[in-house]
């Protein structure tokens, strides 16, 4: 497994996951312009292929997962959880001390991955996405709060 930069040859294959993961799904000119904005964007590779995608910034002090997504066919083997782990530890060794993230509150698979990273619930948000479902906002730790 190898975990790198995003690159624009990159956008059909985090398109085909975007789409086949998401109800909602971000179009590629979304995807572009938070590329262009300077966000942080990595992807997982295996043999070679694009199989997951992380997109997080820092915003208000706190790192922010925008986006994460694995391939359908690589689900369950870890990869979402070691690139959510290197994130965090990221932003950990730069003095941010915790993330932010926003997720369906009708994602309970989501909802329990995050919590099995340590993230907690702290709010909600009615009508955050555009078919008006509700969001949970969670927070975690870097641990490195020192």
């Amino acid at each position: 497994m190898r975990i790198r930069d995003f690159k624009l040859s990159d956008l059909d294959d985090v398109l085909k996951i975007e789409f086949d993961v998401f109800s909602d799904p971000y179009p590629a000119d979304i995807l572009i312009k938070l590329y262009e904005s300077g966000v942080g964007f990595a992807v997982v590779e295996l043999a070679h292929s694009v199989v997951g995608y992380i997109i997080y910034w820092v915003k208000d002090g706190n790192g922010h997962i925008i986006a994460i997504a694995i391939d359908k066919n690589y689900q369950g083997m870890g990869i979402g959880s070691r690139i959510l782990d290197i994130i965090i530890d990221i932003f950990g060794k730069n003095d941010i001390h915790n993330v932010i993230l926003e997720v369906r509150k009708s994602n309970l698979r989501a909802i329990k991955f995050y919590k099995n990273h340590g993230f907690i619930t702290i709010d909600e948000q009615p009508n955050y996405y555009e078919d008006g479902e509700t969001a949970i906002i969670m927070k975690c730790s870097t641990h490195n709060n020192t």
